[in-house]
């Protein structure tokens, strides 16, 4: 009880004094209740650490992973951590490979060292449970990492993120597990250091700048460090600090740091981060709401509640069966240990916390979620194996329970024009793409991580199947960084290490796209990589996406610097001998690797998956010239990242590209994905096609698919397709069936006040339309005015009905065109 009549003495001495002491009137008033309320959310902290309220001695999974946790501490072969722990009295260091004094990722690493040793003393059935000698040696090394690595009078060194996030956060968890163990000096101590690094969540110490603001993942990190200090040190204000930081986090943004309505989650100012920085913030969300809830400072900002439609809109999409998208993981694609399905379990963890604190409706949407996600990953032998315990019970009760189905296969297309990415689902894929543009950077460098990431934003697209582990069998090492599928691609930038937090911005302002019904979709960009690799390729591309194919055009591509110049249509691992069938024409091409051959008159081709229902097929409308490769790559992820291993790893690619040699003028491109399409489907198709291209100039991409009724047209210039007409840059759809015809526009350049569409039809009614849509006229040809002044690339709606004319496959037969 001494910690608790400290403060309440310490409280009413103050008032005495100072009897206006700038005390809130909850923490005057109700000081008994806050020491209480501490008290429980200290509790709750430590069960969710430790999984001790629920811990079931006959669960093997609990008791497998709780004997994997102390043999890491201590084990026969004495090669655990206590065991090699540097205990003599006149030490200079904890342990060996931690003697640094200038790199401070050492002083997380002794610190996240000593959790695991705490969570070995405080976890039931570990048989280190309250040892006395392991309890001994923990409290002797946090007194000597306050000493001599971690106190109020130490200067930063090294990176920031330890002082200011990794260890305070580490500290306060292994203060929370140790805590009725410690005396109060050194609880106080510990705190002291805390509030030297962290006096303030919204700002960064190391910087010394009042007029910088923390913003996403990295303030919520430290709003989290605040309010568990808080908490531990009995000081309400804190936890009002920590929490009532936070809550313009949840405001929408329009540009920079922040969560657009679109769903597009940016952070680092201009960088795509839903799969990194966007996984911690909504996390640290979870963690807020659940350590404060039902307490006198519970998380009621309003606001805050958008963070579950940040679950459908954001964070959703870009999980394809289990797996985040990498094109949203920026630099951690470079790391080894963080694959897209590890941070994909990583955020569906977190998104399970949350739902714990969710209203009812929304926690079960967001179960349902998850266990689709978690029945259709089959990455893992085991799912839930080393898993924290909380965690580990969290996922058991929800798969035990059959009254929470999961959600079925999302069907889905989504313009991030926030973030210049396009997602788009379909049973058995996923499909997405990463552009850059005058706002969004192509890519990041920093911390010597993601050294060849030049081209991961330039078009590169993502085709996910059941193949699942195309993109996490170290894909990121072995591929050719210079030649990534959908990217058109002059070399330009290899060899040369990146400028470290630096902005590769496109020089073009026409990025984006469109949708239809939310389920087909439109997407572009008009690129120069003059910025980027300082090369003057330059050129535009569009993608046209249906039910079961992908239209890529590609045109106006030009350079001058003699490099040779392609657009890479594919460029997929291939299984451990490297030898998936692959067909042209017909013809089965050879499946050694090194095979080498430049094709004309191609028509279709196939590539065999590397699991059942991942085949995919290759469309060239018209007949093409296309080369294609099949190579053994060997690559290490000390490549991409500085602080990878540098192990040699050997993977199998095949690669098809356009060829547009050197110094192209005004090259051009044309192909169609269909994905899990065998031979026979592809030759099928190739020989009655669904879509026609009505354009691929330099100022306009335009296709049909005849069967879905949708015209489809990029207008990089105002112009033609068919019966479109715009009179400025948009991109545009429209869909004919059942005797209505819908219109979607948008401004992909986000720059431009308003956007005027004409169709060549007439007789029709307006049934019903956005309040950003002013219909013109509707005879004798429809006109249409769209006011897109900051609508941040969004799809505007106009909806006729009273079409005139005979239908054949739900699509409208236009006549008189």
């Amino acid at each position: 009880m001494k910690k608790k009549i400290s403060f309440v003495l310490a409280g009413c001495l103050l008032l005495s004094l100072f009897p206006s002491f700038p005390l809130s009137i909850e923490s005057v008033v109700s000081a008994e209740e806050a020491l209480t309320a501490n008290d429980e959310l200290r509790q709750r902290w430590f069960n969710k650490l430790t999984g001790n309220d629920r811990y079931d001695p006959n669960d093997p999974d609990i008791a497998a992973y709780i004997t994997d946790l102390t043999d890491r501490i201590t084990n026969d072969e004495k090669t655990g951590r206590w065991d090699t722990m540097n205990k003599s009295a006149d030490r200079t260091y904890l342990w060996d490979f931690l003697t640094s004094t200038t790199v401070s990722s050492e002083i997380s690493w002794a610190y996240g060292i000593l959790r695991d040793m705490a969570l070995a003393y405080s976890i039931q059935g570990s048989e280190l449970y309250q040892n006395e000698a392991l309890k001994n040696d923990i409290i002797r090394a946090l007194d000597w990492m306050y000493v001599n690595r971690y106190n109020e009078n130490k200067n930063v060194y090294g990176n920031w993120w330890d002082w200011e996030i990794g260890t305070p956060q580490i500290a306060n968890n292994i203060m929370v597990l140790m805590y009725d163990d410690l005396t109060s000096t050194q609880l106080n101590n510990y705190i002291k250091a805390i509030d030297r690094f962290v006096p303030d969540p919204t700002k960064r110490d190391s910087l010394n700048n009042d007029s910088f603001r923390e913003t996403g993942a990295n303030l919520l990190d430290k709003a989290l460090v605040v309010t568990l200090r808080g908490v531990l040190g009995n000081n309400s204000a804190k936890v009002n600090q920590g929490r009532d930081s936070i809550g313009q986090e949840y405001v929408y943004v329009d540009h920079g740091d922040g969560v657009y309505r679109d769903g597009s989650l940016v952070q680092h100012f201009n960088i795509a981060y839903t799969g990194s920085y966007g996984s911690v913030w909504i996390s640290r969300t979870a963690d807020m709401l659940y350590l404060l809830k039902d307490s006198p400072w519970e998380v009621t900002d309003p606001n805050v509640n958008n963070v579950f439609d940040w679950v459908a809109k954001s964070f959703e999409p870009l999980i394809y069966k289990g797996a985040m998208m990498d094109m949203v993981r920026g630099r951690a694609i470079s790391r080894q240990n963080s694959t897209d399905h590890t941070t994909g379990r990583s955020t569906i963890l977190t998104l399970l916390r949350l739902a714990e604190g969710a209203p009812p409706e929304e926690a079960l949407k967001i179960k349902r979620m998850i266990k689709q996600w978690i029945q259709t990953d089959t990455t893992f032998a085991d799912y839930i194996k080393g898993l924290p315990l909380y965690e580990m019970n969290l996922v058991k009760s929800l798969m035990n329970n059959s009254e929470i189905g999961p959600q079925g296969e999302l069907v889905k297309h989504q313009v991030f024009a926030g973030m210049d990415r396009v997602v788009h689902l379909r049973p058995g894929f996923g499909f997405g793409i990463s552009m850059f543009s005058d706002r969004i950077s192509a890519f990041e460098y920093g911390n010597g991580e993601n050294i060849k990431g030049w081209y991961t934003g330039l078009g590169m697209t993502y085709l996910y199947n059941n193949d699942l582990i195309q993109f996490s069998n170290d894909f990121w090492p072995t591929v050719d960084s210079f030649r990534l599928p959908g990217t058109t691609t002059d070399g330009s930038g290899k060899g040369v290490t990146p400028r470290p937090w630096y902005s590769y911005p496109n020089t073009r302002t026409w990025v984006g796209g469109s949708s239809i019904d939310g389920l087909y979709g439109a997407a572009g960009i008009d690129f120069s990589l003059e910025k980027v690799t300082g090369s003057s390729l330059q050129g535009k591309k569009s993608w046209f996406m249906f039910d079961d194919e992908i239209v890529a055009l590609g045109s106006g591509i030009k350079s001058a610097e003699g490099r040779q110049v392609e657009t890479v249509v594919e460029n997929r691992q291939l299984n451990d001998s490297g030898d998936n069938t692959f067909t042209v024409n017909g013809e089965t091409k050879p499946a050694e690797p090194g095979w080498s051959e430049s094709m004309d008159n191609v028509k279709w081709a196939y590539l065999e998956g590397n699991a059942a229902n991942s085949d995919i097929g290759y469309y060239f409308p018209g007949s093409a010239s296309v080369h294609g490769l099949r190579e053994a790559r060997t690559g290490s992820w000390n490549e991409i990242n500085t602080g990878g291993p540098s192990d040699p790893i050997t993977r199998s690619y095949l690669s098809v590209a356009f060829d547009h040699g050197a110094n192209p003028a005004n090259a051009s491109y044309s192909y169609v994905l269909l994905p899990n399409k065998d031979a026979a489907a592809t030759a099928s198709y190739s020989e009655n096609p669904d879509i026609e291209i009505l354009s691929n100039s330099a100022d306009v991409h335009a296709v049909r698919e005849t069967t879905l009724g949708i015209t489809a047209a990029n207008f990089f210039q105002p112009g033609k397709a068919d019966f479109i007409t715009a009179h400025d840059a948009a991109s545009v759809m429209v869909r004919e069936a059942d005797g209505k015809l819908t219109l979607a526009v948008s401004d992909p350049t986000q720059k431009q006040d308003s956007v005027t569409v004409e169709l060549d039809k007439t007789g029709l009614t307006v049934a019903n339309k956005d309040n950003t849509v002013e219909v013109l006229q509707t005879s004798p040809k429809v006109i249409v005015k769209i006011n897109v002044a900051g609508s941040i690339g969004k799809t505007h709606d106009v909806m006729f009905k009273d079409i005139i004319g005979p239908t054949i496959n739900n699509a409208v037969i236009r006549r008189g065109m």
